[in-house]
């Protein structure tokens, strides 16, 4: 007992002014002279484990003594400390019973470090965040600074604390406040920056147009710099790979002066995969590789385990090889269904939704023709204020003026297999065909919808910065 009271003593009267944090709070030597243990109102001569099932439902001390027992992490801490006490732990295995504990609700849990604490009567339980707290309801707690402090416990209480939301969609929902889809994509998009809704395979997408020359849409991800094309209907945030941000020799041969595809002499050949077949559904069979996948997938294989983890493998990369509405794939020529879209409308509307199955890639991609043209792009037409198209200073090409690939299927003609491409900021088709080896390749990847916002606010001088919860 003299050594139980003694360090106890010690923690009072020189630590005395100790901070009330979480990281500063003493613990109990747990001792069987100080602390004694029931289950239900009975005695036991051994603590009960977490791992049986037991929860703290109160505490009792004999002479003031204010301490907590956090259920999540199996601990006791100390508010308050009275000598020569002796305190009695109550467990239980039902949550419903009506001791001096507090459970915690809250739209952020893994921010809190603990779902529920049991206190002494009228003590004090104390949960501790991570993240600011905006509210807290459903029980007398304040908040007071980086936790909430609910007094007087002499009851069962449950409280929901909200967490300010600081995930990636909603920092930029914030900035960006959605509004409703633009209607006229026969021109180019230089207004306001904006992010606007439509609907993609899995639900409401957001993506952004506008000018890009102080559009804050930048991420800094594996070391590089990306640009948000849009929040995914899955809530993912898709990425569009954009080197260091200036128009320098970032990019590396591995993603400058790439062919999409190696051969053109086959309509396959415009598959982000494929098979070499005698019909449209053959060539969707998806067994070889595009150049341009390959591409992609060696700087997908080179980055970290840790960095492979942010990355959402459920979003879709739409190849989108269904044909126009005038075509045979067995005709001499055709097009497909894109190109019909944008070069024979005379009201083109893009689509973020991808009809068939095996034109749906995953884990990685590129950017669709579509997408280009949601972003502020137009067919045939210069848009050198394209936030795609624009280094981080606002001025420069970020692929110092070459194109880049989409991965959107073209045509079919004169023996050539092509796919569209971005050229000065605008939308085209590539009449040289997929084996073209002057265009850049842009991977396109979208990270989890759960990823939180550490720092930066979208600028290209101070992207925002990433973690996972």
């Amino acid at each position: 007992m003299k050594k139980i009271f003694l360090i106890l003593l010690i923690c009072i009267t020189i630590l005395t002014g100790c901070k009330d944090t979480k990281e500063n709070s003493m613990q109990v030597v747990e001792d069987n002279g100080m602390l004694s243990y029931t289950i239900n109102g009975e005695k036991t001569d051994s603590k009960p484990t977490k791992e049986e099932g037991y929860i703290v439902n109160k505490i009792i001390c004999d002479n003031g003594t204010d301490m907590m027992w956090d259920n999540d992490n199996w601990e006791v801490e100390l508010t308050k400390v009275e000598s020569n006490d002796r305190c009695m732990v109550d467990f239980t295995k039902d949550v419903n019973t009506s001791g001096y504990r507090v459970t915690v609700t809250s739209n952020s849990t893994s921010s809190l470090d603990s779902l529920s604490k049991a206190t002494t009567e009228n003590g004090t339980i104390k949960i501790y965040s991570n993240s600011k707290i905006e509210n807290v309801t459903g029980c007398n707690g304040i908040i007071d600074g980086n936790k909430v402090i609910i007094s007087n416990v002499n009851s069962y209480q449950t409280c929901n604390i909200i967490i300010e939301d600081k995930t990636l969609a909603t920092v930029i929902k914030k900035a960006y406040p959605p509004q409703s889809g633009r209607t006229n994509f026969n021109e180019i998009d230089n207004g306001e920056p904006s992010l606007y809704i439509d609907r993609d395979d899995h639900g409401n997408t957001y993506y952004f147009s506008g000018d890009g020359t102080n559009m804050n849409n930048w991420v800094k991800f594996d070391d590089k710099m990306w640009r948000i094309i849009r929040i995914n209907g899955n809530g993912s945030i898709r990425l569009l790979y954009a080197g260091d941000g200036m128009n320098s020799n970032d990019f590396g041969n591995s993603f400058s002066g790439s062919s999409y595809n190696n051969l053109k002499n086959h309509p396959a050949y415009v598959g982000w995969k494929y098979t070499v077949g005698g019909s449209l559904t053959a060539d969707r069979g998806n067994s070889t590789k595009s150049n341009a996948y390959v591409v992609v997938e060696n700087w997908y294989n080179s980055i970290s385990i840790d960095d492979k983890q942010f990355i959402d493998t459920n979003a879709i990369y739409c190849n989108d090889r269904n044909l126009g509405s005038k075509y045979s794939y067995n005709d001499i020529l055709f097009e497909y269904v894109a190109y019909d879209r944008f070069f024979h409308s005379t009201n083109i509307k893009p689509k973020f939704t991808c009809d068939v199955i095996n034109d749906r890639f995953y884990v990685f991609g590129l950017i669709t023709a579509d997408e280009v043209v949601y972003a502020g792009g137009a067919v045939r037409k210069t848009n050198k204020k394209a936030y795609y198209y624009l280094a981080k200073d606002g001025v420069n090409n970020i692929t110092k003026g070459y194109g880049f690939w989409t991965m959107t299927p073209g045509d079919f003609r004169n023996s050539s297999a092509t796919v569209f491409y971005v050229d000065r900021g605008g939308l085209d088709q590539n009449n040289l065909g997929v084996s073209a080896s002057y265009l850049f390749v842009r991977p396109v990847i979208s990270l989890k919808s759960n990823v939180v916002v550490t720092g930066g606010d979208g600028s290209g001088d101070n992207p925002y910065e990433v973690s996972l919860p």
